[in-house]
C-alpha cells in the first residue's frame, strides 16, 4: 500500500516538475543573467520536484503487507521455545507482543490520520504544488505562495491554523528575500490584481 502511494505521489512530483521546468524554458529567453529572470524560481523548483519524484519511483518505502510479514516471527517463537516449561511465562510473552503490536498499530494510524482524515496525507503535497504552478501567474507571489505554504503545513500537521499561517508568512517572506531582492528575479504580480486595478 505505502509502496503503490510513494510511487504514485513520486509521478505527481515528476509531472508538476516537469511543467515547471517548461514554464521556465519558456521564460528564460528573457532572463537577466543565469540566476536573475522569471525562469529561476521554477527552475530550482522543477528540478526539485523532478529529482524527488524520480526517487519516490525508484526507491519506494516498504509496503504494509512486506512490513507485516517482515515482523520478528523467530523472536516471538524463540521466547516462546524458552518460556515453554512455564504457562505464565508464555502468557506474558504473548501479553507483551499483542501489547507492542497494538502500540505500533496506534502510531501508524496517527502518522497516516494526519490533519485531514479525508485527504490522502503527504500524497497531496505534489498535488499543491502542481497547483501552485498553476495559480501563481494570477494570484501573484504574494498570495499564492502564502495559500500553498498554509495548506502544506496544515498537510504536514505540524500546528494549528494560526501557527501555519505565521509559518507560511514567514517562508513567502524569506523566498520573497532571497528570489526578489537577492537575485533580483521578477515575480509575476498576479492577473487577477490588475485585471481588478484596471476596473
Amino acid at each position: 500500500m505505502k509502496s503503490a502511494a510513494d510511487r504514485s505521489a513520486g509521478a505527481l512530483a515528476v509531472l508538476a516538475g516537469c511543467l515547471s521546468l517548461r514554464e521556465a524554458y519558456r521564460l528564460y529567453p528573457y532572463h537577466v543573467s543565469l540566476l536573475g529572470g522569471d525562469h529561476t524560481f521554477p527552475a530550482f523548483i522543477g528540478a526539485g520536484l523532478a529529482l524527488a519524484g524520480i526517487w519516490l519511483v525508484l526507491f519506494p518505502g516498504p509496503s504494509a503487507r512486506s512490513s507485516s510479514a517482515g515482523l520478528p516471527a523467530p523472536e516471538t517463537s524463540e521466547a516462546e521455545t524458552a518460556s515453554a516449561d512455564t504457562t505464565g511465562e508464555k502468557h506474558s510473552v504473548n501479553e507483551s507482543i499483542v501489547n507492542r503490536e497494538s502500540f505500533t498499530g496506534t502510531q501508524s494510524a496517527n502518522r497516516t490520520s494526519g490533519r485531514f482524515p479525508f485527504l490522502p496525507g503527504n500524497s497531496l503535497i505534489p498535488l499543491l504544488l502542481l497547483i501552485y504552478t498553476v495559480i501563481l501567474p494570477r494570484a501573484g507571489y504574494l498570495a499564492g505562495t502564502f495559500v500553498i505554504a498554509l495548506l502544506l503545513f496544515r498537510v504536514l500537521g505540524i500546528a494549528k491554523w494560526w501557527r501555519c499561517a505565521i509559518y507560511a508568512l514567514l517562508l513567502t517572506a524569506g523566498l520573497y528575500l532571497i528570489f526578489i531582492e537577492w537575485l533580483h528575479t521578477p515575480f509575476s504580480a498576479g492577473t487577477l490584481w490588475l485585471h481588478q486595478g484596471g476596473d
